[in-house]
């Protein structure tokens, strides 16, 4: 899986990604001043030994890493154990709990359905679910907008109950209607603050107006185009061979007492897949919404996706645009990206679309590190942003 871009097609792909992201407002490098990702001979034997140093250093389980380069998967490597005391190890068809980085495979969903003019951005939580309730009537002006970008006023979840999921066809819409008691934190549209009950509610939007079920929907809109074939919303549709077990625990690990998976929170966090798959769809996001003959979202949308939607007051780099974290963070790369973290489970998937390049890890243990194991590729891949960041030391 390891491949060489020319000197060609690497000018052709930052021409492509600088015309994608002025659509955006995002360009602002000219091409001779973007610094062409490194990829040779050692490169993937690099990355290797990196991330096998800080698997020996940190204790983990397992984990699995894949790396995009211009539309091809280069490099997809599993290290470690899909259950510790078992020989049974991890592989690039490895199946993981993707936690939170369910959301922008949500935020696609909610967007497709904009594009078909079934679904507007501004449209009202009250009306697209009459059935919904909260104590606090504010509720009812949240809009489509707000719940992607965390700025509704919801709460968060408190309680998954991973240790007794539900596992039938009403279990989000008797979830929703279970929340009739909670609060909004403030005013829909004033700040923000992370809510997973948010994106369980824009499932529910996507199950309401597509007249299927939400997993239904993201097989047929999202995995099946892109043949992302190993992976699904519900657990126990995974192969019991690729998939992994979660491990908690430091510095001894142990199994975690239950697999994060329950019907009710789907929307939110419950995409299980592979590191092979996680590489078609972030293939599929670095060519503007499209893998091969399948498009999945139209280039503009994407674009509007990746547009801040909301900046940090204190932080300026830090911004969120549509169901992604995006802004200009380490070595000034333009990134948008999303983490997840559940019981016994990490993940992280970081897009460059400017640099045609996307690096993701998914851990079968909750203390692993994924951000040093995200910028032991980076550091290897750009190796100019990494001496200017060295240098800020």
């Amino acid at each position: 899986m390891r491949t060489f871009a020319s000197a060609s097609n690497r000018g052709s792909a930052i021409l492509s990604a600088c015309r994608f992201f002025l659509l955006a407002g995002l360009c602002h490098l000219s091409v001779g001043a973007l610094a062409a990702p490194q990829w040779n001979d050692t490169s993937a034997q690099r990355i290797d030994a990196n991330l096998s140093k800080l698997m020996q250093e940190s204790g983990v389980a397992g984990m699995a890493f894949g790396v995009v380069l211009d539309h091809e998967l280069v490099f997809a490597s599993g290290y470690g154990l899909r259950e510790l005391g078992e020989q049974s190890p991890i592989t690039g068809h490895s199946v993981f709990h993707w936690a939170s980085v369910s959301k922008p495979f949500v935020a696609i969903a909610v967007m497709q359905l904009v594009e078909r003019d079934q679904l507007a951005l501004d449209d009202r939580l009250g009306v697209l679910l009459p059935y919904f309730r909260m104590a606090d009537d504010r509720y009812q002006h949240i809009t489509v907008r707000q719940l992607l970008t965390h700025t509704s006023g919801m709460p968060d979840v408190e309680d998954y109950e991973w240790d007794k999921p539900q596992f039938d066809d009403e279990a989000l819409k008797r979830w929703a209607m279970a929340q009739s008691g909670a609060e909004l934190l403030f005013a829909p549209g004033t700040s923000r603050e992370y809510s997973n009950l948010g994106f369980e509610l824009l499932g529910l939007i996507v199950q309401e107006v597509s007249g299927i079920s939400f997993e239904q929907y993201m097989q047929k809109e999202i995995f099946q185009p892109l043949e992302m074939g190993e992976s699904s919303f519900v657990a126990n549709e995974i192969d019991p061979a690729l998939r992994t077990t979660g491990h908690i625990g430091t510095p001894t690990r142990r199994v975690a007492d239950a697999y994060p998976y329950n019907r009710r929170h789907a929307p939110s966090s419950t995409l299980n897949s592979n590191v092979v798959d996680m590489g078609r769809f972030a293939t599929a996001m670095l060519n503007h919404g499209a893998l091969e003959d399948a498009r999945i979202i139209g280039e503009d949308t994407l674009a509007m996706m990746w547009a801040p939607a909301w900046t940090n007051p204190e932080d300026p780099s830090r911004q969120a645009g549509l169901g992604w974290n995006v802004g200009r963070r380490w070595g000034g790369l333009q990134i948008a990206s999303h983490g997840g973290h559940d019981d016994g489970f990490r993940s992280f998937l970081a897009i460059v679309p400017e640099e045609g390049v996307a690096v993701f890890v998914a851990s079968n243990d909750d203390n692993a590190p994924v951000g040093p194991f995200i910028l032991a590729a980076l550091e290897i891949l750009f190796p100019e942003q990494a001496a200017a960041e060295a240098n800020k030391d």
